[in-house]
């Protein structure tokens, strides 16, 4: 009989902590993190100054309303002008362990991620279970923060990393993993390049994802089809895990270590609950204390009690961006680096990215018109090229007739449908 993977919790103190004694733990820690970014990380007291701010201000989580959202747009010119944190490192760089870097470029230090565990525990991972974990090791924090997390809790970590479908389903067969960590769109395509060579049904009965979005249709196909318990994740490279989804499957419950608001997008004030708006984070993490960090994403949270015990707030699913930034297959690409692809192609006139998603997988078009005279016959492999180089994807190319992109469209357009 195998494990029980429903039921318990991984730290119940915490998860099942009452109201008013989680609102205590946030506000404690916050107070220690304001205070602690304000003497180490000058970045952050600039930004505080600059809204007429001390750390006495900023005493609960209700108070952070007070300061400005940080932009992860403004990052990259933060950065370039204090590099390379721009000033919003609470340690020496010497200490900072690890430096992660984002498309923009912009650079981000973590000496440890903790956390991931209990999103593992509560999605149906348990102590023994041998998991491939599919996400990227290089870069990018996902590959190491779910190695780390499942150590942890006692599982077995092969690191597959991305790609190499075939070698995917041959490791996952030969060493009998039980679980399945990355993106919902990999683990389909692993599932159906294994029925394509008749290697008979995998051996997964748990998955965590992450990194796009997980529509319910996908999921029945995992779980009803396969036999795979697939729960999500939400978090950012900047934050760290912000929730996670229980075996309710009710939305994503709110970690403890982030304090979530939902905040009008345009002025980032906040909204009542129940609302629409971009979810801003405060992360206690003193080591890159990101203070009221606007995620771009847009989301609804619940405050009503889940059946499942847990008494934290829940997070109902990524309802998209606020921003002409969006996420392709696991990675943000955003309108600077449009241009810089087209800036790498002579020729290109007017250009347009198109994401859409077929058979829940993303597709990617960077669509162009081209100037008089431009010889078409070499553009589609250059700009397919620079899509690699510049935005770490593959993408075709759809070159248009000049007129047929309006010069006010916009440089990111997603027609994804979710169910």
């Amino acid at each position: 009989m195998g494990p029980d993977r429903k039921n318990g919790y991984y730290d119940r103190d915490r998860e099942t902590m009452p109201a008013a004694a989680r609102r205590r733990y946030q506000a404690e820690w916050l107070g220690r993190l304001v205070r602690h970014a304000w003497e180490k990380a000058p970045g952050v007291r600039r930004r505080m100054e600059a809204a007429g701010l001390t750390p006495q201000d900023l005493f609960d989580p209700d108070a952070l309303a007070r300061l400005p959202v940080l932009r992860k747009s403004q990052m990259p010119a933060i950065q370039k002008a204090d590099p390379p944190f721009g000033g919003f490192c609470g340690v020496p760089t010497t200490r900072v362990g690890r430096i992660f870097v984002s498309p923009g470029p912009i650079f981000e230090p973590f000496p440890e991620m903790r956390g991931s565990e209990i999103a593992l525990y509560a999605g149906g991972f348990r102590p023994g279970d041998i998991a491939i974990n599919t996400f990227s090791y290089h870069l990018t924090p996902a590959g190491l923060m779910f190695d780390e997390a499942l150590r942890r809790l006692g599982c077995v970590v092969v690191p597959t990393g991305v790609g190499n479908t075939e070698t995917q389903i041959q490791v996952a067969k030969a060493v009998g993993a039980t679980g399945y960590v990355g993106t919902p769109s990999f683990l389909m395509t692993i599932i159906g390049r294994a029925e394509e060579l008749r290697a008979g049904p995998l051996p997964f009965q748990v998955a965590h994802v992450a990194a796009e979005a997980l529509p319910e249709s996908l999921r029945r196909t995992f779980e009803e089809e396969h036999g795979i318990m697939t729960r999500q994740g939400y978090g950012t490279s900047d934050i760290g895990l912000a929730a996670y989804e229980c075996p309710e499957k009710s939305g994503m419950h709110l970690t403890d270590d982030a304090i979530i608001q939902i905040c009008d997008p345009g002025s980032g004030e906040l909204l009542p609950g129940g609302r629409l708006g971009e979810l801003v984070a405060t992360v206690h993490h003193e080591t890159y204390p990101m203070i009221r960090f606007g995620t771009g994403d847009l989301t609804v949270v619940d405050e009503s009690k889940c059946p499942c015990g847990r008494t934290s707030a829940r997070m109902l699913g990524w309802r998209g961006r606020a921003d002409e930034v969006t996420k392709v297959r696991g990675m943000f690409i955003h309108p600077g680096q449009a241009a810089e692809v087209a800036a790498r192609v002579p020729g290109v006139s007017r250009y347009q990215v198109v994401v859409s998603r077929q058979d829940h997988q993303d597709n990617l078009t960077f669509r162009c018109e081209l100037a008089e005279g431009t010889d078409a016959s070499g553009v589609s492999p250059r700009v397919e090229s620079a899509i690699r180089d510049v935005m770490k994807l593959r993408g075709r190319v759809e070159v248009v007739p000049r007129g047929t992109i309006p010069e006010s469209a916009k440089r990111i357009v997603d027609e994804r449908q979710w169910d």
